[in-house]
């Protein structure tokens, strides 16, 4: 199952190498990208052969903690590295890159800038975006900072329920307040993850996902206090399955798991939380060591941010284009999914987590640890 994992937390296997594009193309002509398995849909790469000569060769990887792993390793001099035959291989030219490392690969030189304002459809991509991507060399957010990756792909934090659970009740979740109502106490699960739960309770407040001095927000604390004695567990990876047994009600989990049930299960439904929620995003970054110029890269940029590839994307990769709002002539099956296509109050609403310094994410973890504690 793909995930969206704890981003600070960096392990993992390769995955086997598959060229999925680019049958006809030599080597040295493919594109050689890293990406995510399953993030880029086998419609996306026909519809690439059929509107450009670019072919590429694609090696997926399981979880994007591995991609940043192998981000890791790739030389920063461009010189070859070796494979586990003992063979020489090449630094790709693209890797897919989760956001919660970006951050992190711009301050530990893994990744170069890129001249993505040349791009024609730079000015259509709107924010969080734009802000976002600009950073300067330790990774921080600079109005006039440096772009250092493109984000072709983006998804949300959701609530799934089950149907039948929830008739009986006469109305189905819509935003997180609804955790606090007292016939769901026991009945749920949220993610173990601090930064997802308290920035929520944040966002109840109010305030931001990245609250810089979170200790200092009145009652941030005791209204955790009070959501935890309504949850049944926390788990950021075994928490569809206990609703699909009935051991639990609702579960707060991420889209790009979310979405793919939803076909299967017609007693699943889902929201993204009306008062805005988190979002995440994959990027194309290009590894610092690798020697292919900008001009031999455009053409795979460009692609992303066509309106052919946005609406492909949000048909069939689960998750969006960062360019679905200012897409022309949409179709209606993806304008009337609000899981895609959020309401636009919301999606103004929501926002994507940071990487935040360490004694600020300690803060977070002090008050998430002290309510924790207190479980049994």
């Amino acid at each position: 199952m793909l995930n969206r994992r704890q981003f600070l937390t960096i392990s993992g296997l390769f995955a086997v190498t598959g060229a999925l594009g680019g049958c006809q193309a030599t080597a040295a002509q493919a594109l050689q990208i890293y990406t995510l398995k399953g993030s880029v849909a086998p419609q996306l790469l026909a519809l690439l052969r059929q509107t450009s000569p670019l072919r590429a060769n694609l090696t997926p990887l399981e979880q994007l903690q591995e991609l940043f792993e192998a981000l890791q390793k790739f030389p920063v001099d461009g010189t070859k590295r070796k494979n586990w035959l003992g063979q020489a291989k090449s630094i790709p030219d693209l890797v897919t890159l989760g956001h919660g490392w970006y951050r992190q690969a711009i301050a530990s030189g893994l990744i170069q800038p890129l001249p993505l304002t040349t791009l024609a459809s730079w000015d259509s991509l709107g924010e969080p975006w734009q802000t976002f991507l600009r950073r300067d060399d330790q990774g921080s957010i600079a109005e006039n900072g440096l772009l250092w990756g493109q984000p072709y792909r983006w998804g949300t934090t959701l609530l799934v329920y089950r149907k039948d659970k929830f008739k009986p009740l006469g109305w189905t979740p819509t935003d997180w307040a609804d955790l606090w109502r007292p016939e769901l106490q026991g009945k749920f699960s949220l993610l173990n993850h601090s930064r997802e739960v308290l920035g929520f309770l944040l966002k109840k407040q109010g305030k931001s996902y990245n609250e810089t001095d979170p200790q200092a927000i009145a009652n941030l604390e005791a209204d955790f206090r009070e959501l935890h004695r309504q949850v049944k567990f926390y788990s950021s990876t075994d928490y569809l399955q206990p609703l699909d047994m009935g051991d639990t009600w609702l579960a707060q989990g991420w889209s790009q798991d979310i979405l793919p049930l939803l076909k299967q299960d017609q007693n699943l439904g889902a929201v993204v939380p009306t008062s805005g929620t988190a979002l995440w995003c994959d990027l194309w970054v290009q590894p610092q060591g690798s020697q292919r110029d900008f001009a031999a890269l455009q053409p795979w940029f460009d692609f992303w941010w066509q309106p052919a590839a946005i609406q492909q994307l949000s048909r069939s990769s689960y998750g969006a284009s960062p360019l679905i709002y200012a897409a022309p002539d949409l179709d209606p099956e993806i304008t009337a999914n609000p899981l895609i296509y959020l309401d636009p109050t919301t999606f103004q609403a929501s926002e994507i987590i940071e990487t935040l310094d360490p004694e600020i994410t300690a803060q977070y973890q002090e008050i998430w640890q002290a309510v924790r504690r207190s479980e049994g």
